[in-house]
Formats: structure tokens, C-alpha cells, sequence
């Protein structure tokens, strides 16, 4: 008897930690759908005016509009999967993806970018998916289950380049938006067949002038942000988008404190931890796709202005060991996170990160060399990725998991729009002329390698801070 009672609950144990691993693999698989949308399309960037018949400023959109959409509706997806079910709202995310990738196939720029823009909302799938898992697996699989989601977001990023330009070189631009279809139809299946149906965390109600109100601050704040480089920081539309999105979001953050159910809780998210730990996103969103930017810039830059002349399809595959390292980090992430506590392991990230702008800054011999320091900054920015919803898991209130990530996503997402527009910045302010165009001078270079070595001690700094004080340190640190 004693030895059948022991095989059940060995039985038991053995199906939980199988159902367990199939729910983290299928919103794995979600987040590196998404996640490709970001960069999936950049390399056809430089060929769409003439693929498409338009003008390049139109096509630019392509990739502002993702941009876009995908902060407005990443915190308002997150309040939405706490009023009516996560599983609920990832198959509204993914959905979203499917229709813009087959709006987008019907070809014309006008399309194109709806399609895009749909696509962008579907990346609010991230923090939904990471509140699910908190809310379905065992307590001891959160952490290791965070860490991997979390590297999704590195790994999409980094493939995606390299994946679009061979899709763009060998098969074809709209095989880039049917591939989105294909992979979204496949997350949409194994959602429905594995995750699990779950009930609303929170009995409030949706507050719409609030998500109106969030959706175009931060409309006009990206708009001014991603734009500013071609407008000119100085032009009247940059100086109006900027100073109408700051003055929006004031009064909408004015608005929300008043509300008994707002579309995000300022009061949790203005907590120390939760506060700092939104500012850390936010620079590691800006070293993560600085490092992205800066790489293949070197890599394409002459050898007389401190490049290695490279293709850009090779430049591209180059990135493929910093999207590994993201990857291979996430499990030693949760070890460590389990033995010093989420917030040191956020720090050990931004330390490690440092560490990869500084030998960037200070040597670059060989082509070889600059993409270990980009993959060296991957391990740090991963780290520091798996960290984040750790710490969000620590500090939220269960009833807003959702809400809290999808702030902490948001920060993420304006980082990498900061990253695109200081990049752009400082490249084409120190530009010299080679050969009858503008590149990137050597100076410009270092400047970016230094400025991610500042960003980072910044980043180490806004760490330390995440913690409760109220809280003591064993535990929840």
C-alpha cells in the first residue's frame, strides 16, 4: 500500500512538472513570435520605397508604427489580463499579430503599415505571458521560468535581423509577413491547447479615458523620440510632439490618481522598488539595442574610420552570438537569482554590461574581437532582463502581475527608442565623408562605446535602489 501511495505521488509530481515545462515553452514560443516583429522587417527597410513604389520617410513608419503601438498597448493589454484573464488577452495578442501580417501581404504602403501597427500591439503578449506563468506554475519554477521568457525578448531581437535579410535575399519580402502568419497560427494553437483558462485578478472596471489618455501621450512622446533624428531636434514638429506628450502624460498621471480602477496604478508602480526597478528596464532597453545598433555599424563602417567593411547581411549573422548569449544566460540567471536574490543579480547584469562597452571602448583590433564584446554585453543584458520580472513578482501586488509587467515592458520599449534616436544622433553629427557619402567617424564610435559604459554605472546605481525598505533584505532582494 505505502508503495503504490508513493508511486501516485510520485505519478503526480512527474505530470505537474510536465504540464509545467509544456506552459513555459508555449509562451516561449509566444514571446520569440512577437519579439521578431520588432526587427523581422528592418533589413527590407533600404529596398521597400522601390518594392513598394513609395517614398523612404513613408517607409520609415514600418518600423515607428511597431514601435508605437506596441507601448501604447503593452501597459493597457496588462490591465486588461487583470481585469479579464490572461490566456484571454496572449490569444488576442497573438490574433492581432495574424491579421497584421495578412493585411500586410495584401501589398501598398498604406497596408503595409496597418499591418505593422497591428502586429506592433501584438508584442503586449510579453508581460501577459510572464503574469500567466506567475499565476500557473509552481512557486519554485517562477523564477527559472521568468529568466527564460526574458531572453526571448534578446534572442528575437538579435535573430531577427539576420533572419530578415536572408528571407529578403533569397525568398522575397512578403515571406517575411507570411512566416509572422505561419509562426502566429502555430502560438495560437498551442495557447489554446495548453495554457490554461484563468479567472480575473482584479473586479475593477476598464478605464477608458485612462487608456485614451495614456495612448496618446505616448504617441506624441515616441513620435518626437523616434523622429527627432530625421526632423531635426531643433524642428518645430519634434519640439511640439515632445512638449504635447510630456504635458499629456502629466495631466493623464494627475487623472489616474483620482481613479478607483485606473489603467495603470501609480501608486504601486511609484513604489521605491517597482520604481527603480522600471528605470533599469528602461536603460538596459537602451544598451541592449544600442549594442545591436552600434555592432553592425562598426562591422559595415570603412577601415579607414574604425570599421571592418563588411556586408550588411554578414554584419547581420553577426549578431546571432549576442541573441545566443541572451538565450544560454537565462538558467545560470536563475541560479543566481536564487542564491543572491533578483536585485544583486540585476546589478551583476549592468556590471557585466559595463564591462562589454569598456573593452569595446578601449579595444577593437579585429572584427573578431568587437563581436565577442557585443556577445559579452549580451550575457550582461540578459542577466539583467531575467532579473526584471523577478523583481516585479517580488514587489507587485498579485492582482496587478499584469499591469506591473506590462509598465516594465513599456520602459523596455521606450529604451530601445531612446537607443535608435541617440544612435542616429551622435552617428550623423560626427559623420565624415568617404568616397563621395557620409559614414560614421571613428570618434562617433567610441563615443557610443563610452556612452554605454556611462549607461551602465547609471544602471548599477538605479539597481542597488530596487528594493522595499519596508521589506527585509532576506527574501525578497
Amino acid at each position: 500500500m505505502a508503495e503504490t501511495i508513493v508511486s501516485d505521488v510520485t505519478l503526480r509530481r512527474g505530470r505537474a512538472a510536465s504540464s509545467d515545462t509544456a506552459l513555459v515553452v508555449v509562451a516561449g514560443i509566444a514571446c520569440l513570435v512577437v519579439a521578431l516583429q520588432q526587427t523581422l522587417v528592418v533589413p527590407a527597410v533600404p529596398r521597400f520605397p522601390q518594392l513598394l513604389g513609395t517614398r523612404p520617410a513613408a517607409v520609415s513608419w514600418m518600423v515607428t508604427a511597431t514601435l508605437v503601438a506596441g507601448a501604447i498597448a503593452t501597459p493597457v493589454f496588462g490591465r486588461l489580463a487583470d481585469l479579464f484573464g490572461k490566456r484571454r488577452m496572449m490569444l488576442l495578442s497573438m490574433a492581432l499579430v495574424l491579421v497584421g501580417s495578412l493585411l500586410a501581404l495584401l501589398g501598398g504602403i498604406g497596408m503595409v503599415i496597418a499591418g505593422r501597427v497591428l502586429q506592433g500591439m501584438g508584442t503586449a503578449l510579453v508581460p501577459v505571458a510572464m503574469a500567466q506563468l506567475r499565476d500557473s506554475l509552481d512557486p519554485k519554477r517562477v523564477g527559472p521560468a521568468l529568466a527564460a521568457l526574458s531572453s526571448t525578448l534578446g534572442v528575437g531581437g538579435g535573430i531577427g535581423i539576420p533572419l530578415g535579410g536572408q528571407i529578403i535575399a533569397h525568398l522575397g519580402w512578403r515571406w517575411m509577413f507570411w512566416l509572422s502568419a505561419l509562426l502566429s497560427v502555430l502560438s495560437i494553437a498551442l495557447i489554446v491547447r495548453f495554457m490554461p483558462a484563468n479567472h480575473a485578478d482584479d473586479d475593477g472596471t476598464v478605464d477608458v479615458p485612462g487608456a485614451v489618455g495614456l495612448g496618446v501621450g505616448l504617441l506624441a512622446l515616441l513620435l518626437g523620440i523616434s523622429q527627432g533624428g530625421a526632423w531635426g531636434w531643433s524642428d518645430v514638429r519634434t519640439v511640439v510632439a515632445l512638449g504635447a506628450g510630456a504635458v499629456v502624460l502629466i495631466v493623464w498621471g494627475r487623472f489616474e490618481l483620482g481613479q478607483a480602477s485606473p489603467i495603470v496604478d501609480l501608486r504601486v508602480s511609484g513604489t521605491r522598488a517597482l520604481l527603480f526597478t522600471n528605470l533599469a528596464s528602461l536603460l538596459l532597453g537602451v544598451l541592449m539595442f544600442a549594442n545591436l545598433l552600434t555592432t553592425t555599424i562598426q562591422l559595415q563602417n570603412p577601415l579607414a574610420h574604425g570599421g571592418f567593411a563588411w556586408g550588411a547581411a554578414a554584419a547581420g549573422l553577426a549578431m546571432l552570438p549576442n541573441a545566443a548569449a541572451m538565450f544560454v544566460v537565462a538558467p545560470v540567471t536563475a541560479r543566481l537569482a536564487g542564491r543572491l536574490g533578483p536585485r544583486w543579480t540585476l546589478v551583476i547584469g549592468t556590471v557585466v554590461t559595463g564591462l562589454g562597452y569598456l573593452l569595446r571602448a578601449a579595444i577593437s583590433p579585429s572584427a573578431a574581437w568587437t563581436i565577442v564584446w557585443a556577445t559579452i554585453i549580451g550575457f550582461g543584458v540578459g542577466i539583467g532582463y531575467a532579473a526584471l520580472p523577478m523583481l516585479i513578482v517580488a514587489h507587485a501586488p498579485l492582482r496587478e502581475m499584469g499591469s506591473a509587467n506590462g509598465v516594465n515592458a513599456l520602459m523596455r520599449t521606450v529604451g530601445t527608442a531612446v537607443a535608435s534616436a541617440v544612435v542616429a544622433t551622435i552617428v550623423s553629427g560626427l559623420a565624415v565623408p568617404f568616397d563621395g557619402r557620409m559614414v560614421p567617424s571613428a570618434v562617433a564610435l567610441r563615443v557610443l562605446a563610452l556612452l554605454g559604459v556611462t549607461l551602465s554605472a547609471v544602471a548599477c546605481m538605479v539597481s542597488m535602489l530596487a528594493r522595499d525598505s519596508r521589506r527585509s533584505e532576506a527574501g525578497h532582494d
